[in-house]
């Protein structure tokens, strides 16, 4: 009996995943013979955002073997294995920040990634530029961190004043085109930047934003808010928070028969927990991500998402995420600065990463002043048919969305 697995829009089974991830393989070199380049990474493997870090930590792994696999980090013709130590924040900012201290006053190294979350992210990023060692980091996402205007720190995501632009601007390519839309959000700061950020292109785009509505993080009571946004009947609602969050506003808005043409989120569709949830009433849900294993991004360097995705999961039981291939990106983009500046002293580091600018399978990396990745696509998915599915931009969807929303009963 062949045994198949499911990547998003793709069935393939276990003998095309080693075909596939033998011809996706970059050819092995000769063996690394210079000494091991030791790069240090902050990652939270314990605490609230372990399950994230737990996947940072393995896209990270499946970057140092795939380069010590082809024969290392190349500097002046010398190939040298890449040694990454990492570091567990326990989900504590300040940890995070002593983390940072301790790898580079006590461990020596010159060379950062990490770390894995905004709010350590925040913390770790003035120890870095305090000691001048860059740090590319897979999980800075926040606008206020690059508004700090850091000269060490460089993150491959997309900011998260963008988040929300992806879903309006799918919105607005629809027919009929949309004209109002009410912003639900969290209370914390980041879902409330994105709110603001949305609002704010949504009205330079010309739709009228009818309602901006708060709610307390992790609230399990959601009816209040939504009959608020949904009051003036806007085309679009559109919620800025967590996934758990999601879910729970699908299932009260489904109570209180709140329609309207499209129900989007900055997060929660396209995990697996959002559709094993909700079933049915998941479908025509859209959110926002960085990345999704389906993706036809063009790559000038490793290979793409289809390969990366089958190359993983042989190698962690598990498809990657937008945490995985978030490290994985950052890696090699580290990767490839230290090759291109023949170097691994910092400041040398440093300006070959202000000046890089790379195809990768996680998208376009190419870092502007503050160090933010601002060439960066933000993609669209939507629940199609109880599937998670690429909907936006169009270059790289898998099909197009579906709008508008034909109403609870009908999906």
């Amino acid at each position: 009996m062949r045994r198949s697995l499911a990547l998003p829009g793709i069935f393939v089974t276990l003998s095309s995943i080693l075909a596939a991830c033998t011809q996706a393989s970059t050819p092995i070199g000769p063996p690394a013979t210079g000494s091991p380049i030791r790069v240090g990474a902050i990652v939270s493997l314990s605490g609230s955002q372990a399950t994230e870090g737990r996947m940072v930590r393995e896209g990270y792994l499946f970057c140092q073997d795939w380069i010590n696999a082809k024969g290392g980090v190349v500097v002046k013709g010398i190939g040298h294995p890449l040694n990454i130590q990492i570091e567990d924040d326990q989900s504590r900012p300040s940890l995070a920040a002593d983390a940072t201290e301790r790898l580079i006053s006590k461990e020596h190294v010159s060379l950062l990634l990490g770390a894995s979350s905004n709010s350590t992210t925040a913390k770790a990023a003035p120890v870095a530029e305090r000691h001048q060692v860059p740090m590319v980091s897979p999980g800075g996402s926040a606008d206020g961190i690059f508004n700090a205007q850091y000269h060490f720190l460089f993150s491959v995501l997309a900011p998260d004043s963008r988040q929300l632009q992806a879903i309006l601007d799918m919105a607005l390519a629809q027919t009929p085109k949309p004209q109002t839309v009410s912003i639900l959000f969290a209370s914390d700061s980041q879902s409330g930047a994105m709110a603001t950020a949305g609002a704010q292109y949504a009205a330079a785009q010309g739709l009228s934003v009818v309602s901006g509505v708060s709610y307390p993080s992790g609230v399990n009571d959601l009816r209040g808010q939504l009959g608020a946004v949904a009051a003036a009947g806007p085309d679009l609602i559109i919620e800025a928070g967590h996934p758990s969050e999601s879910v729970r506003t699908v299932q009260q808005a489904q109570q209180m028969n709140i329609q309207p043409k499209l129900l989007a989120f900055s997060s929660g569709p396209g995990t697996y927990e959002f559709t094993s949830i909700l079933h049915k009433s998941a479908n025509y849900s859209a959110g926002a991500t960085q990345w999704t294993p389906s993706a036809r991004t063009p790559i000038s360097y490793f290979v793409d998402s289809f390969h990366y995705s089958l190359a993983y999961s042989t190698k962690f039981g598990h498809l990657p995420d937008q945490h995985s291939a978030a490290a994985t990106a950052a890696c090699l983009t580290l990767e490839v600065a230290i090759e291109q500046a023949n170097s691994t002293v910092p400041n040398w580091v440093r300006d070959s990463l202000g000046v890089i600018d790379l195809n990768t399978f996680f998208g376009q990396i190419k870092f502007d002043g503050r160090g933010a990745n601002m060439a960066k696509a933000v993609y669209v998915q939507q629940v199609q048919g109880g599937r998670n599915i690429l909907v936006w931009p169009p270059t790289l969807a898998s099909a197009r969305p579906r709008y508008p929303d034909p109403g609870w009963a009908k999906r």
